[in-house]
């Protein structure tokens, strides 16, 4: 009796086989595209945590959070802390806002410094799910983040630094500082600063005039890749790409509106900030911020001057097409690479009276 033995010849295996790895090529974008919109929606949902928490400590305070926090009193200079640290009460983080002891300079971050324990935290509703860098600068915290500077490169309006001398111009956290109070509580000894001496003026709803709607507010931003001041990442032999986390420090002049020095053929630069947005607290312009100066994800390099005060800084993400900016009103819209500059830039003032069409963005 003759069996007849059934399976596959070696063709039809083979066949199988191919289209088996045809079908998991076709998935796996599908995958993969899933789960970056899973992440670009948690991405929105941080912002518009931060827009939320916002007009929870304008509700509040009947003011803005400040671009700036109080003035350092144990020395007589010193960095602030930045707006994101103001709002850490209306995140529910409260308990990290309350380690922070904001009389002492900012920028001191050893172990035995008064901010180390709430410097060296993650802050989950800063990070962006899509950014894979994890490192750490120096073991403190960093931020996908930013607060909006509006639509000038300077941080301040008034004061002995590089200023914007169009306050419409400025965004909801650009720095006015109120100079009545004096600096010291002990004249004519000097020796004890007065906490209200250049205090920030509040921001309040009535100041944008332009409407909430057309307000950024926060917006995406990259974060460094440096673990330390010797470690800087990036191509150091040429010119790094203009969407690496570097921001270049030019020696010639930046201006407030334009961004025409931030093209970068190797040479024009003192340094580049590499830690950017590595200190989730700082408030300076390369630590929490970003202009409207430059669209998202701008070919043009993120740059500043030497004042550390004036910078242009892109709105920039691992989403394809664009970055999500949340707005004065607690909206969050996703804006794409391809919008126009002029519009843009419109967006980021308070009080331009520019007239901005839904559809243009």
């Amino acid at each position: 009796m003759i069996r007849c033995r059934r399976g596959f010849t070696l063709i039809e295996l083979l066949v199988v086989i191919a289209i088996i790895a045809v079908l998991i090529a076709l998935l796996l974008p599908a995958v993969q595209a899933a789960r970056e919109a899973a992440r670009r929606a948690q991405c929105t949902n941080n912002l518009k945590q931060l827009g939320l928490a916002a007009l929870n400590f304008e509700s509040a305070n009947s003011k803005y959070p400040p671009g700036w926090g109080p003035y350092p009193t144990d020395a007589v200079s010193g960095t602030r802390a930045n707006s994101l640290v103001m709002v850490l009460p209306f995140l529910e983080q409260a308990s990290m806002y309350s380690a922070f002891n904001l009389t002492f300079n900012i920028n001191l971050y050893s172990p035995t410094d008064a901010n180390y324990t709430a410097q060296s935290q993650i802050v989950s509703a800063f990070v962006c799910p899509s950014d894979p860098s994890n490192t750490k600068f120096a073991n403190v915290g960093y931020t996908n983040y930013c607060a909006s500077l509006g639509s000038s490169a300077a941080m301040t309006t008034n004061g002995t630094s590089v200023l914007e001398p169009n306050i419409g111009m400025a965004g909801p956290f650009n720095i006015t500082m109120d100079k009545t109070p004096l600096q010291y509580l002990d004249a004519p000894g000097n020796t004890k600063l007065n906490p209200q001496y250049l205090q920030p003026t509040p921001v309040t709803v009535a100041a944008l005039t332009d409407g909430t709607s057309n307000t950024g507010l926060y917006s995406e931003s990259f974060k460094g890749t440096a673990s330390s001041t010797t470690s800087v990442g990036g191509n150091l032999g040429g010119v790094d790409p203009y969407d690496k986390v570097n921001v270049y420090i030019l020696s010639s002049v930046v201006p407030l509106q334009a961004a025409p020095n931030c093209t970068f053929n190797g040479s024009g630069y003192s340094t580049r900030i590499y830690y950017h947005n590595q200190q989730y607290y700082r408030g300076i312009a390369q630590n929490g911020y970003y202009t409207h100066t430059l669209t998202p994800n701008s070919k043009l390099y993120d740059c500043g001057d030497t004042s550390y005060n004036r910078t242009h800084q892109a709105p920039r993400s691992k989403h394809s097409g664009g970055a999500n900016v949340g707005f004065a009103d607690g909206s969050v819209k996703f804006i794409k690479d391809s919008v126009n500059p002029a519009t843009f830039l419109a967006l980021g003032s308070r009080g331009g009276g520019e007239v901005i069409s839904a559809d243009s963005y």
